[in-house]
C-alpha cells in the first residue's frame, strides 16, 4: 500500500528524441496541452493507464486504496474508547 511519504518522493526524467521507448519533452508539453494537465499529471497519468495495463487484478491490489471492506476490518480491529463525553467543541 502507497505511504504518504511515497507520494512526495522526487522523480528526474532525462528526455530524449521521441521514439518507441522515449517521449521528447516537446510531446510531453503537447500532451499536457491537449488533456489540460500540466507536465507532472500527465506523466501520472501516462504511468497510471501504463500500471493497468502491465498488472492484472491481484498486483493491482497493493497499488489500491483501501476498500470499504478494509475500513470495516481495521474499524473492527481498533480498540473501543472508554469514558463519557462530557462536551464537545461542536
Amino acid at each position: 500500500m502507497p505511504t504518504a511519504a511515497s507520494s512526495q518522493q522526487a522523480l528526474k526524467l532525462n528526455f530524449k528524441e521521441d521514439t518507441l521507448t522515449t517521449v521528447s519533452r516537446d510531446a510531453l508539453r503537447a500532451m499536457a496541452k491537449k488533456l489540460g494537465f500540466n507536465e507532472t499529471q500527465t506523466v501520472l497519468f501516462a504511468l497510471a493507464r501504463l500500471r493497468d495495463e502491465v498488472f492484472n487484478e491481484q498486483e493491482m491490489e497493493k497499488f489500491m486504496p483501501l476498500t470499504k471492506e478494509h475500513h470495516e476490518e481495521i474499524a473492527k480491529a481498533e480498540p473501543r474508547r472508554r469514558g463519557k463525553v462530557l462536551d464537545s467543541l461542536l
